[in-house]
C-alpha cells in the first residue's frame, strides 16, 4: 500500500483512541524536539525557531543549523498544544503544532503550517481539528512523479498524540 495511506491510517488510530488530557503536563522533566526546517525548496539553514503557548508566549528558542536542523527544550511546565515558529531568513514564518509532552521528532513545513492555520480556522488547536487538517493537508499535496511523500509529518505519532491507548 501506499505510505500515505499508512499516515492516515496511523493518524486516525492514534487521534482516535486518545483521552481528553493526553496534551497535559505528567510533571516530566523538559522536553527535546528533533526536527528540520524546509520550505518548498528543500531544508531552510539557519531558520530561528520559537515554541510558543496559544497565546504567543514564548516557551524556549533554538536555531537551526546550517542543514536545517534544530533541536529546542522545552520546559516541563510548558502548556500543551504549543507551536513551534520557524523565523525564515526571507521574514516568512512557518508554523507547527506539538500536542504533547511525549513529542521528540517534529518537523516544520508548509504542510505544518497549513495544518496549524486550518486546525484554527476549524476552531482551535484541538486534537480532532488538527487530525481534520492533517488530512486535509496529506491530500492537499502535489504529486511528484506518481509518488508523494510524507515530508513535514516526520516524526513518531504514536508519542505526538500522546501514545497507543
Amino acid at each position: 500500500m501506499k505510505p500515505f495511506f499508512w499516515l492516515i491510517f496511523i493518524l486516525g488510530l492514534a487521534l482516535g483512541g486518545c483521552s481528553e488530557d493526553s496534551g497535559s503536563v505528567t510533571g516530566r522533566g523538559p522536553v527535546t524536539i528533533k526536527g528540520l526546517v524546509s520550505d518548498d525548496n528543500g531544508p531552510v539553514p539557519l531558520a530561528v525557531i520559537e515554541a510558543t503557548d496559544e497565546e504567543g508566549r514564548l516557551l524556549a528558542t533554538a536555531d537551526a543549523d546550517a542543514s536545517g536542523r534544530f533541536e529546542i527544550t522545552l520546559p516541563a511546565t510548558a502548556p500543551y498544544p504549543l507551536l513551534l515558529v520557524a523565523k525564515l531568513p526571507n521574514d516568512k514564518q512557518l508554523l507547527a503544532v506539538v500536542t504533547s509532552n511525549q513529542a521528540v521528532e517534529q518537523d516544520i513545513s508548509p504542510y505544518t503550517d497549513l495544518v496549524v492555520k486550518s486546525a484554527r480556522q476549524l476552531g482551535g488547536l484541538t486534537p480532532e481539528n488538527i487530525a481534520k487538517a492533517a488530512g486535509a493537508a496529506i491530500n492537499m499535496r502535489p504529486s511528484q512523479g506518481g509518488k508523494r511523500s510524507s515530508t513535514g509529518f516526520k516524526g513518531d505519532l504514536t508519542k505526538q498524540y500522546g501514545g497507543w491507548h
